[in-house]
């Protein structure tokens, strides 16, 4: 490994593990914790479109029992 390219892997290296300032969490860990939101995200819309269509399936069958007195 050239010097020039050690250099440039502990400028990434420092860059995604470093924090910016003391106390404040490094990017690599805002990163996680974008990525498990994001992950939730898909799983908290899955549930709303399951729920969406179960509140639609539930008026439809209260609807025709209503419409067959």
């Amino acid at each position: 490994m050239s010097p020039d390219e050690k250099q440039k892997l502990d400028d990434l290296h420092d860059f995604f593990l470093k924090p910016r300032a003391p106390g404040k969490p490094s990017r690599a860990a805002q990163i996680d914790d974008l990525l498990e939101a994001v992950r939730a995200g898909k799983l908290t819309a899955r549930a709303v479109l399951w729920l969406a269509g179960a509140a639609i399936s539930i008026a439809a069958v209260l609807r025709l029992l209503g419409g067959m007195k």
